[in-house]
């Protein structure tokens, strides 16, 4: 599709000679509910249309209630007492159509591609291959699901699942399928406000439980004279960043040959579309109150500024070609129609903000229907570029794109200097900042230091095992290795087997590592290969399966038990990057030992952690049997866990320590392979999600992202791409919201978890909750506890009193006193 539309940009070009340009508590639910309900008005000053956006509160359909934290039954004995950016940048000038690299002059030994290709075959036949996903892509035709690797947890699924009528987050903009609203039809366009937020269950409260944005207020949309009930939504060349989205009307009134093509892309300053033998249409529920035409900003560019009856005000551009009349007027209240039909006619739409107009006339004309991220490091630096490859009408302007505050904070010298001091809010991660470029360069120092041992941020705290703290460790130890591995770690869930398998890696490595016992490292590392075999195998009670539907690496259970939702909805996509990253974590542990000791099962096993890592984090396009970068996006700083469920306020997650111990696993696994670029890409993903994370996940009491009335929560709880909920899909304990941000507590933690923050959530949340608690929330908190207080949580974890109801099942004993100890719990 996008060769054909660039012959139609290129014939455009023609026509003219281009001039210079100078909570809620969760309850189990398996259908969207609605049951409660905010309608939310748009003022208006006549009565003309009016909008009503819906504001959900009630968590949504594709989550289970199921908790992630059990404990486990199975120890012997209830205690065991007696960041800154490199100032070098990237040059300009490289192709807008094509990959490139920066202009800088790379030393060829230390410089690393970060995403360099693993392998780009199929996987082997231990996976029995799904022709067929249950769930298929609605709007894409057989060609483009064969052809394409289909993202399942990107901003647009919803364009493709159940109604296809919810919104696609389009940052800044939210866009969705309008299919027949007031006898409308197109691609609707909202942008909200924070002063549009909707605060609850108490608005005074401080905090708040949550926010919401609504959701359904059609300001504007693309839609054509001949949209009817019978038209068509298809979608091509789905990306990590972007999709193409062609709407057409009735063959059957209007035969083939008239379609409008929109490209979705994350951060384009405007919404393009371009229409090819159609009589363009605008419609709006909020209402035209005016329709001016202004000055033309170049030639064979019209501009018309729209008033809306809610004080908006919306900019619309069209690259006319030469030869053609274009122009608009105010057919009613709630349309806006073109003279006649156009060919090959680029439309974009833009929301006026503070100072926009100006910057919006000199970038109209060229947009961006592609992104790609392509990066390096040298040591610890890294650098990240995310390309915009563009098409442009008749004198067009430059690219004008939208940045989140992650970005800006991390931009290179040079990004700083096409900055247009323009900013415009987002939907749940503050104000977006508008910045003239095609490409979107960051830089960050990477967490190389951090490896399997013990790290902490904390200042001067260093390990220091005495010989009182190696008694007790061993004798956990002894305890925990003798315990069934088979038994807790061959289930029905990849999540819960994989939380097990990383438990008892822990205490291998503790084995080997801090207590340097040879004979118990090899007892344990002998039961854990035996245990993670039968997953490397696929021999598990719901074994593996490579779909060829979304391409990608599924658990069998949502099949076997005909339950979407089984094992958290790991069929449909739900958390992969959460599962399989303890699985990839378990095996970074055993190959480091392993290889250690002159093994060779980092060899035989390769071909299996690979695949996982293809199925979550596939580095390269190149691979065509999996997604690029299913799970973390490159563009929010973080990952999605939700899969293939519609949902009315996109994408969530509620881990964030979860989703950083899928990348923490990463980087160990290249660094035990020998994968310089996975080892690299992974610290990278981390040194991201430090940033983004502090600023829109993790609280503390200076954030300035977050809403002020919302940000003593300390954690988001769930956030969505619409809304923020402090609570949890499986109860709205303070202990479950605070500890799955918190779960599993690594050497990782402590550098994503500032000491600042978690003394501050401790203090205001949890020291007075964390000592009554008597099950395995409770290791867990205290268990964080070492990240700003590490002598308080070794004298927990040490003390006679301990109970193994404070262990739940993916925890140890064994690790969390060789953690606490380790970072300085038993420094005087």
């Amino acid at each position: 599709m996008w060769s054909f539309l660039l012959s139609l940009t290129l014939l455009l070009v023609q026509f003219t000679s281009a001039l210079p340009v100078s909570s809620s508590t969760a309850a189990v639910v398996t259908t969207i509910v609605l049951s409660e309900t905010v309608q939310y008005a748009v003022s208006t000053t006549t009565s003309t249309p009016t909008a009503l956006g819906t504001v959900v509160t009630s968590l949504e359909q594709g989550r289970t209630s199921a908790q992630p934290v059990t404990t486990v039954s199975l120890i012997a004995a209830d205690s065991v007492a007696s960041a800154l950016p490199a100032s070098t940048y990237v040059t300009y000038g490289a192709s807008e159509y094509s990959r490139k690299y920066d202009a800088r002059s790379y030393n060829s030994i230390s410089e690393v591609d970060l995403f360099a290709p693993m392998e780009a075959t199929a996987p082997d036949d231990r996976f029995p291959i799904m022709v067929s996903h249950p769930l298929h892509p609605l709007g894409m035709s057989n060609s483009v699901i064969s052809k394409s690797t289909i993202p399942t947890n990107n901003f647009y699924s919803n364009l493709f699942l159940g109604s296809r009528g919810h919104p696609a987050n389009v940052y800044p903009y939210s866009v969705w399928w309008d299919q027949g609203t007031n006898g409308d039809y197109g691609l609707a366009i909202s942008h909200t406000t924070f002063s549009q937020r909707s605060y609850g269950p108490d608005p005074k409260a401080d905090p708040v439980e949550y926010y919401y944005n609504p959701v359904g207020i059609n300001s504007i949309s693309f839609s054509a004279a001949e949209f009817d009930s019978g038209m068509t939504m298809s979608l091509s060349d789905p990306t990590e960043f972007s999709v193409n989205v062609t709407m057409a009307p009735s063959t059957s009134k209007y035969g083939n040959g008239r379609y409008l093509c929109i490209p979705l892309v994350q951060g384009a300053g405007f919404v393009t579309g371009l229409y090819f033998n159609m009589k363009p249409k605008f419609n709006s529920h909020v209402g035209f109150q005016s329709l001016i035409e202004g000055a033309s900003p170049r030639y064979g560019i019209k501009k018309y500024i729209a008033h809306l009856y809610d004080g908006t005000v919306w900019a619309i551009y069209a690259n006319v070609p030469s030869g053609q009349t274009f122009s608009l007027s105010r057919q009613s209240s709630s349309s806006i129609v073109a003279s006649q039909r156009v060919y090959n006619v680029v439309v974009q739409i833009a929301k006026i903000v503070h100072g926009s107009e100006n910057a919006y006339d000199y970038h109209a004309g060229k947009y961006a229907y592609h992104a790609h991220v392509y990066g390096t490091a040298a040591g610890s630096r890294g650098t990240v570029t995310i390309n915009y490859w563009t098409l442009q009408g008749n004198n067009a302007g430059r690219l004008l794109l939208w940045a989140l505050p992650h970005h800006v904070a991390s931009f290179t010298s040079e990004m700083t200097k096409r900055a247009l001091g323009i900013s415009i809010d987002s939907q749940t991660k503050g104000m977006m900042y508008a910045y003239s470029t095609n490409q979107l360069v960051m830089q960050e120092v990477l967490p190389t230091d951090i490896q399997f041992a013990p790290w902490t941020s904390i200042p001067g705290m260093r390990a220091d095992y005495t010989s009182q703290a190696i008694k007790l460790i061993t004798s956990a130890a002894t305890s925990e290795i003798a315990q069934d591995f088979d038994a807790q770690t061959n289930l029905d869930s990849m999540y819960y087997s994989g939380k097990a398998l990383d438990k008892f890696a822990m205490i291998c490595y503790v084995s080997y590592s801090v207590l340097k016992n040879t004979a118990m490292t090899k007892n344990c590392l002998n039961k854990l290969k035996r245990s993670f075999a039968v997953f490397a195998d696929n021999r598990q009670i719901y074994p593996l399966y490579y779909d060829k539907t979304y391409k990608g690496i599924v658990s069998s259970a949502g099949i076997a038990t005909g339950d979407s939702l089984a094992d958290f909805g790991s069929t449909y996509y739900n958390d992969h990057h959460f599962h399989y990253g303890y699985h990839i974590h378990a095996a970074a542990v055993i190959g480091y030992i392993d290889s250690a000791l002159g093994g060779t099962w980092v060899k035989q096993n390769k071909e299996y952690v690979n695949t996982l890592i293809r199925d979550i984090a596939n580095p390269s396009d190149s691979d065509h049997y999996f997604p690029f970068s299913r799970s973390f996006s490159w563009f929010h700083g973080h990952s999605w866990a939700k899969g293939l469920f519609e949902s009315a306020d996109g994408k969530d997650e509620e881990s964030s320590s979860e989703d950083y111990h899928h990348a923490y696993a990463i980087k160990l696994w290249g660094q035990v392979v020998g994968d310089k670029s996975m080892e690299a890409r992974g610290a990278m993903m981390l040194a991201v999600m430090r940033r983004a994370m502090t600023a829109y996940m993790l609280m503390n009491s200076t954030n300035t992202i977050q809403p002020e009335n919302f940000i003593a929560n300390k954690v988001t709880g769930i956030l969505f791409e619409n809304k923020a909920d402090h609570t949890s899909y499986f109860g709205a304990e303070i202990q479950y919201i605070q500890g799955i941000h918190m779960l599993p507590i690594t050497p990782v933690s402590s550098y994503i978890r500032s000491p600042t923050f978690v003394r501050e959530e401790w203090k205001s949340l949890l020291s007075s909750v964390a000592p009554t608690l008597t099950d395995g929330w409770k290791g867990i908190l205290y268990a964080n506890l070492a990240l700003f207080d590490p002598k308080s949580s070794y004298e927990f974890f040490s003390s006679s009193k301990f109970s193994k109801k404070y262990l739940d099942s993916g925890a140890s004993l064994t690790w969390y006193l060789a953690y606490a100890a380790g970072v300085g719990g038993t420094t005087s």
